[in-house]
């Protein structure tokens, strides 16, 4: 996946207007634009503030292979899950994002805890 769908994929996932996009990078939203298009690459300041605002790293943004964690599950079930929850409103995702890490701190305590005895 190019830069430009990438931009352009992460700032829909959010459910951001270019314009959105724009003002929190502190440029003008015709300069997304050309970004989404391929017209124009960012500078390495504005890529820096791009990966911070996505939260993603530049490496993502830029290199052209998938570094996406989800490749790396086995489970055909959970990737089926995950394939739905990616379906589904931001809003939607937020809360089954915030159930997952629930019990991932929850499971790393555990861990922790049995660690220690």
């Amino acid at each position: 996946m190019s830069f430009a769908d990438k931009l352009r994929h992460l700032r829909k996932e959010r459910g951001w207007t270019q314009d959105k996009l724009a003002e929190k990078l502190g440029v003008h939203g015709r300069q997304i634009g050309k970004y989404e298009l391929g017209i124009v690459v960012p500078g390495a300041e504005t890529l820096v503030k791009i990966a911070k605002v996505l939260n993603v790293s530049i490496d993502y943004l830029l290199l052209d292979e998938e570094t996406n964690p989800v490749n790396e599950i086995n489970d055909p079930e959970l990737l089926r899950l995950f394939s739905v929850v990616d379906q589904m409103d931001n809003e939607e995702r937020k809360i089954i994002k915030s159930l997952i890490d629930a019990y991932v701190k929850k499971h790393q305590m555990e861990e922790l805890l049995k660690n220690q005895q």
